[in-house]
């Protein structure tokens, strides 16, 4: 376990480092090294139109706590927060935390925190840089969207409909923890809560700029469908990972 969490964290070092290090190179267009959402665009396609420069140097290093998964390590097809997942805008990189539940903002060039915003709950999830806007969901249940200058809130959207809690991997959580990661489409958010068809789940799409709500889909969790074991039954599906956006 300790190679395994050391691996996690070297692992994202890495990524951070890369990604610092290209916003600081010179030799890389300005409006090109924005890295807005997580794998880049609402497709999931892991690239972007810049390219790395020849060298990359090392300008500056943080230490951040072990991350704290939501599942257990054999939980294969759930692990979405294995580790932070940083986006960037301009020169500012902003990192979620599943273990103090906040968002963080770091500036790219000197690795100085702007600003910090805590929420109630874990968040596991990249945030969302559009327009000078951060958008982000937590597990109590919310999708945040904050200005990115300063950290202050600008609005927030619950994604289920009570602020009741349960206890969810040791700490307390929405009874619908906003746990379809966001994506960003065509000034668009979607985001998707809850995790238990019993319970509701809810996927959203909601006005970037405004937070009004464009439709909501709150019936996916009662499809009478053939189960595994054979038997049909009100089930659906549990939006637990990060959400793609397509034409």
């Amino acid at each position: 376990m300790g190679n395994y969490r050391r691996n996690l964290v070297l692992t994202f070092a890495v990524c951070v480092l890369l990604t610092i290090t290209l916003a600081c190179s010179k030799d890389v267009d300005k409006k090109s090294i924005d890295w807005p959402q997580w794998r880049y665009s609402a497709g999931r396609l892991p690239s972007s139109p810049s390219k790395l420069p020849s060298k990359l140097h090392l300008k500056w290093v943080h230490q951040f706590d072990l991350p704290q998964p939501a599942w257990p390590k054999g939980q294969t097809k759930l692990q979405f927060d294995l580790s932070y997942d940083p986006v960037v805008m301009g020169k500012q990189i902003f990192v979620p935390s599943m273990v103090d539940g906040s968002v963080t903002a770091y500036h790219t060039e000197t690795g100085w925190e702007h600003w910090k915003f805590f929420t109630d709950a874990p968040v596991r999830f990249a945030p969302i840089a559009w327009n000078g806007k951060v958008y982000f969901v937590s597990d109590d249940g919310y999708l945040y969207c904050l200005n990115a200058d300063d950290g202050i809130l600008l609005w927030k959207f619950r994604g289920g409909p009570t602020d009741k809690k349960v206890l969810g991997n040791g700490r307390l959580v929405n009874e619908n923890p906003a746990r379809g990661g966001p994506v960003f489409y065509d000034g668009k958010i979607y985001f998707a809560s809850g995790i238990y068809p019993f319970v509701g789940t809810y996927l959203h799409a909601l006005e970037a700029e405004t937070g009004n709500v464009v439709w909501t889909n709150s019936g996916s969790n009662s499809i009478y469908v053939l189960q595994a074991h054979s038997a049909p039954s009100f089930a659906g599906i549990s939006p637990q990972e990060y959400l793609v956006a397509t034409p």
